[in-house]
């Protein structure tokens, strides 16, 4: 059976080093991403999928700002509430466990543990459940996922749980 650690390795794409990076501010570029992780350029919805793939990798953000970071620029971008949106997910098994994995909108897969953790945030006056990615950024759980967690959480003292590798995470 595979272990968690050799399952992340194989789910993650190559990690940009962000740290070693310290660009100018470039300012702001006209881009985009809406509340249902849409991207937008000037106005105009980018479709190509590989485009905004390619700017995904490279999306930070540093103290509350979205940035496009490489290692000569670093550009502002709005982002309207989550730059991303986890729309699937399915449970695999560890030997330290089942491990939920997480599928966001460009069809990436997060797994569901300490380092990318869910946290519970406001959105449209309710509570919603985040999950937490690297570089400070972070994906809204659509309705329909939160929902099929619903109907597996166990119950204790705290309130409604899902449980992956291992940990306990709340859905309120």
């Amino acid at each position: 059976m595979i272990s968690l650690n050799e399952l992340s390795k194989q789910l993650s794409e190559p990690s940009k080093p962000f740290e070693q990076w310290q660009p100018a501010h470039c300012g702001q570029l006209p881009l985009l991403i809406d509340e249902q992780g849409k991207w937008f350029y000037a106005g105009s919805e980018i479709t190509r999928q590989s485009m905004v793939k390619l700017f995904a990798s490279v999306l930070c953000n540093e103290d509350g700002q979205f940035y496009l970071k490489t290692p000569v620029e670093k550009i502002a971008i709005e982002v309207k509430d989550a730059p991303f949106i986890i729309v699937n997910w399915h449970s695999e098994p560890t030997s330290e466990g089942s491990v939920i994995c997480c599928i966001d909108n460009l069809n990436r897969t997060w797994l569901l543990s300490r380092s990318e953790s869910l946290y519970i945030n406001d959105y449209k006056g309710a509570a919603v459940p985040y999950m937490q990615l690297p570089y400070g950024c972070f994906a809204r759980v659509a309705r329909n996922v939160f929902y099929q967690w619903a109907e597996i959480a166990e119950t204790d003292e705290l309130g409604y749980f899902i449980t992956s590798a291992q940990q306990k995470f709340y859905l309120q």
